[in-house]
């Protein structure tokens, strides 16, 4: 059985304009506060904060595995975290990305999908890591978190029609009162998973729109949040 959460910006310790429960390191929080924040989550998870392990997010397609011998003092820059063991927790931090997670009764993973990653194939990849666990599509689930709506998520138009090209699904009708084009990141994710064959659910919220949620596009200088998940 596995455990996850979604973060929101409540319940820790920065200060503006990361308050308050930032749980990132290099976006110019003060870096004790960071560590209380962290040490608050695993807390929750009834682990020690040595069992988080965190990313180097690069925006694109390789997964770390992480394993008995592996240490969270190491950040991979990788956008997939995938582990057979128990008593670790692996997190993916967000600020209008989505934060993917997927479980199975074997294996968890902890996916940060950006419309680069999205594009690259990150969650293909970690899909990947399962099947060669020998575990099927089908004995997956996955949740994905508060991120940027398909509204909000504004480009101009040669990305958006270079995105819409290789993932017809993350096109919309919305646009900007300047004539901008949305891109929806969440539906082009959701069509890889129906596509695959593993059932999901969503929280629905978008972080531009919801104060709870860090967001870069709305704020730009500001903290993350995280997608956690643990065997």
């Amino acid at each position: 059985m596995s455990r996850s959460l979604f973060t929101s910006r409540e319940g820790g310790v920065s200060s503006t304009p990361y308050l308050t429960f930032n749980l990132a390191t290099h976006v110019g929080d003060d870096l004790q506060s960071v560590e209380k924040n962290r040490e608050k989550l695993a807390f929750d998870l009834g682990l020690p904060s040595t069992s988080l392990f965190f990313m180097n997010q690069v925006h694109g397609s390789d997964v770390e595995v992480i394993d008995e011998n592996s240490s969270s003092t190491t950040l991979p820059s990788v956008d997939s975290l995938f582990t057979t063991a128990k008593g670790v927790a692996l997190v993916t931090l967000v600020a209008d990305c989505i934060p993917l997670l997927l479980h199975s009764a074997r294996a968890v993973a902890a996916v940060h999908v950006g419309r680069k990653g999205l594009l690259a194939g990150v969650f293909q990849e970690t899909l990947r890591q399962f099947h060669r666990h020998g575990i099927h599509s089908g004995e997956i689930k996955a949740e994905l978190g508060p991120s940027i709506c398909g509204r909000c998520y504004e480009v101009d138009q040669d990305l958006y029609d270079d995105v819409v090209t290789q993932l017809p699904s993350t096109s919309t009708e919305f646009s900007s009162d300047a004539g901008k084009p949305s891109l929806d990141i969440q539906a082009g994710l959701t069509s890889l998973l129906d596509s695959a064959g593993v059932i999901w659910s969503s929280s629905q919220l978008c972080t531009m729109h919801d104060s709870g949620y860090f967001s870069y596009r709305r704020d730009g200088i500001t903290g993350r949040q995280a997608g956690v998940i643990a065997l």
